[in-house]
């Protein structure tokens, strides 16, 4: 191995923004067929009992599950048979800045439902 070799890379995105409040994980099998989805992204339990990204607007409330801690592919195609792994933060403090929903929903419509499963919002100041 050389001494002097860049093995990863840390870019910071400012999704958790305190530890003051616990930070658990938990695992989940998200629907296949949504895409790419991004560390951030809100996801929701669906009627149907599949782990969904938060819909749009003005959809039926959704229970909300967690965070996602990474990029995930769940592929392009819907299989009803198949989960992708995935681990969620389930609780924390968090930047609604970086939190990712459906293009047509807002973080904000989802607050006070994060807030009953301790999964909390609270915006940062920027350095650039």
């Amino acid at each position: 191995m050389n001494m002097f070799e860049k093995i990863g890379e840390f870019k910071p995105d400012s999704l958790i923004v305190s530890g003051d409040f616990p930070i658990l994980k938990d695992g989940c099998g998200l629907k296949s067929g949504q895409g790419i989805l991004k560390r951030g992204s809100l996801i929701v339990k669906d009627a149907a009992g599949d782990y969904v990204l938060a819909p749009k607007a003005g959809a039926t409330p959704d229970a909300v599950f967690g965070i996602l801690t990474d990029d995930t592919d769940t592929g392009d195609t819907a299989d009803a048979a198949k989960n992708i792994p995935a681990v969620c933060y389930t609780t924390g403090v968090f930047n609604p800045d970086a939190v990712v929903v459906a293009t047509e929903a807002t973080v904000n419509e989802y607050a006070d439902a994060m807030k009953t499963v301790s999964l909390f919002l609270r915006g940062v100041q920027k350095y650039e």
